[in-house]
C-alpha cells in the first residue's frame, strides 16, 4: 500500500539516480537512431529536393542542441524539486540515520550505473555519437559527486530547519490544546 505524504523522503535521491540513468541511456540511443535517419535521408534522392536543407538542419539542431539540453534541464528540475520538497516537509530527527544510509547506497549504486553508461558510450557502434553528447556524458561521469552534493543540500535543508521535526505541532498548540494527537500521546483526554 502506498503511503501519503512521502515527499522529502530519502528515496528521492535514489529515484533521481534511476530516472537520470534511464533518461541518459534512452536519449543516447534515440540520438543514435536520429543520426542514422539523417544519414539515410542524406544519401537518398531526397537530398536533391528543396526541402533537404530544412530537413538536414532540423536533424542537426535536434541532435546537437535539443536532446542533451533537454536531459540536462530535466535533471536540473528534478534536483530543484528535491530541494523544494525537502524544504516543505517536516521530518523527525530520528530519520537522519535512514537518510544517511540511503544516500550512501545511492552513491554506491551510482558508481555502477556510471560504469554501465560508460560501457554503452564506448561501444564501437555508439562511440561516434558520444562526442556530440558531452553534457550528459559529463553528468554521468560525475554522478556520484552530484548525488553527494544534492543529497547533502537536501540533508541540510531537511534536518536543519528551525523547529525541527516531530508531529508538526508547535509549543503554543500543546498549551492551547489544539493538537488532539499530542493530548492522546500525553494521556490527556
Amino acid at each position: 500500500m502506498l503511503k501519503r505524504n512521502t515527499k522529502g523522503s530519502p528515496t528521492d535521491i535514489v529515484l533521481l539516480l534511476i530516472m537520470l540513468f534511464f533518461l541518459a541511456v534512452s536519449m543516447f540511443i534515440a540520438l543514435y537512431a536520429n543520426t542514422k535517419m539523417q544519414e539515410v535521408i542524406s544519401t537518398t534522392v531526397l537530398n536533391e529536393s528543396a526541402a533537404y536543407e530544412s530537413i538536414n538542419s532540423s536533424f542537426e539542431y535536434v541532435n546537437s542542441f535539443v536532446v542533451q539540453r533537454g536531459v540536462v534541464l530535466f535533471f536540473a528540475i528534478l534536483c530543484i524539486g528535491i530541494m523544494i520538497s525537502s524544504f516543505l516537509v517536516r521530518v523527525h530527527p530520528i530519520f537522519i540515520f535512514i537518510y544517511i544510509i540511503t544516500l550512501g547506497v545511492a552513491i554506491f549504486v551510482s558508481m555502477y550505473l556510471a560504469n554501465t553508461y560508460e560501457m554503452v558510450v564506448t561501444n564501437a557502434t555508439l562511440s561516434v555519437i558520444a562526442s556530440k553528447y558531452t553534457m550528459v556524458t559529463f553528468i554521468m561521469q560525475h554522478v556520484a559527486k552530484i548525488l553527494l552534493a544534492v543529497g547533502a543540500m537536501s540533508f541540510i535543508i531537511l534536518f536543519g530547519k528551525i523547529g525541527g521535526g516531530g508531529s508538526g505541532a508547535t509549543t503554543s498548540e500543546y498549551k492551547n490544546g489544539k493538537n488532539n494527537h499530542c493530548k492522546q500521546f500525553l494521556g490527556v483526554f
